[in-house]
């Protein structure tokens, strides 16, 4: 009997396909279909780029976050940027960042080249990654160097000598026709699973001597993108486990019990999971929207005959990017562009546009107030 078998009983391998609930089947159907949604939406080049920053950087900010690092979204971006300068005292937050973003790129960079190989060597390349620089004691080994020191406390972690073949074991489980089924309708939800599942292990045998729960996230990211997961996609199963981080851990050792049932962790991060993938869709049809949205003024606007028509389109820009009623006063000065338009016209000028804009159905009016009037974009919304 192997010590893990005594000290880590739940690491047991084991797991049932049927005693999932009906309503997690639903949940993981929904991500899948979504992220097979997102395959499909069409975007500019230039919002694309942005949607994909973004979720990479919510990603990396939420896996640090569950690690302990204290930077928030818009410090990280600026980070990335180049404006924010941390004190000597934070640089090794800002090292960690960087070692995460580097991390998530090479994971990217791998699977769009149909690297599929999740065993001992990428672990050690992602841990070594994770923890370059970062001033992490560990206790004498090299970055992404396997654990040569025994825990205190022995359910922190497996022992060392168990490390190398639990492992072994945990890749070809995961390499296994269990996670990868024949049937298309199944791909999708064994592949979360089994990202959920390695996740789950390996932050179980914690095989370095430090950041192992980095790495653990880092490869069930690089499962969910081997399974078809869009990047956008696959960064919302850490964002879930970042933005619930009380239940997270509570479910990872709700697990690490006798009997080693791994089943209400993978529900809690399915529901999560398939949330974030809605609000994520979400996100991509407002984008969308609001690019029909402004090809439609063009259409409107952009026509022969129609007197200053580029700042006519300016001027309905700028009231649609507003919430609700705006006082009309207030209009030259929502954005530098109508400020330039309007600098040198009498204020006439912007009541006869405002006048425009109404006739053709664009904004409406009403005592010194004005409002974007929606545009018939969503015909087939329910009523």
């Amino acid at each position: 009997m192997r010590a893990y078998e005594q000290t880590h009983p739940w690491l047991s391998f084991r797991f049932d396909p049927r005693q999932v609930p009906g309503t997690v089947w639903i949940r993981l159907g929904e991500a899948t279909a979504l992220a097979r949604r997102l395959h499909q939406a069409a975007l500019s080049a230039r919002e694309g780029d942005l949607v994909r920053y973004i979720a990479m950087l919510r990603g990396v900010v939420a896996n640090a976050a569950l690690d302990g690092n204290t930077l928030g979204e818009d410090q990280v971006d600026r980070l990335l940027e180049g404006s924010l300068q941390l004190p000597p005292s934070q640089v090794f937050l800002e090292r960690e960042i960087r070692n995460l973003v580097k991390a998530v790129a090479w994971v990217e960079a791998r699977a769009r080249a149909g690297d599929r190989d999740s065993g001992a060597w990428t672990l050690q390349v992602l841990n070594a990654q994770v923890i370059k620089e970062t001033g992490e004691d560990l206790a004498g080994n090299a970055p992404g160097e396997y654990r040569t020191v025994r825990h205190a406390n022995p359910t922190e972690g497996v022992q060392p000598e168990d490390i190398p073949p639990l492992g072994e074991r945990l890749q070809g489980w995961m390499a296994s026709p269990m996670f990868h089924p024949e049937h298309t309708e199944e791909q999708g939800p064994m592949a979360i699973i089994g990202a959920v599942l390695a996740h789950l292990y390996l932050l179980w045998i914690a095989p370095f001597p430090g950041g192992n729960g980095r790495t653990a996230r880092l490869v069930g990211f690089q499962l969910l993108l081997q399974a078809g997961f869009p990047a956008v996609a696959a960064h919302r199963l850490v964002m879930h486990a970042a933005a619930t981080r009380h239940e997270y851990e509570r479910q990872i050792a709700h697990a690490a019990r006798p009997g080693g049932d791994p089943i209400p962790f993978i529900a809690y991060m399915a529901h999560g999971f398939a949330d974030g993938m809605q609000a994520l869709c979400d996100e991509v049809d407002h984008a969308q929207y609001l690019l029909l949205a402004e090809g439609d003024l063009h259409r409107i606007l952009d026509r022969d005959g129609l007197p200053a028509a580029d700042r006519l389109l300016a001027l309905a820009k700028g009231i649609r990017a507003q919430d609700g009623w705006v006082a009309t006063a207030r209009i030259t000065r929502l954005t530098p562009d109508l400020a330039h338009h309007y600098a040198r016209l009498h204020a006439k000028t912007l009541q006869r546009d405002l006048a425009e804009l109404e006739e053709l159905g664009l904004v409406e009016r009403r005592r010194g107030t004005v409002r974007a009037k929606p545009l018939v974009l969503r015909p087939f919304a329910a009523v």
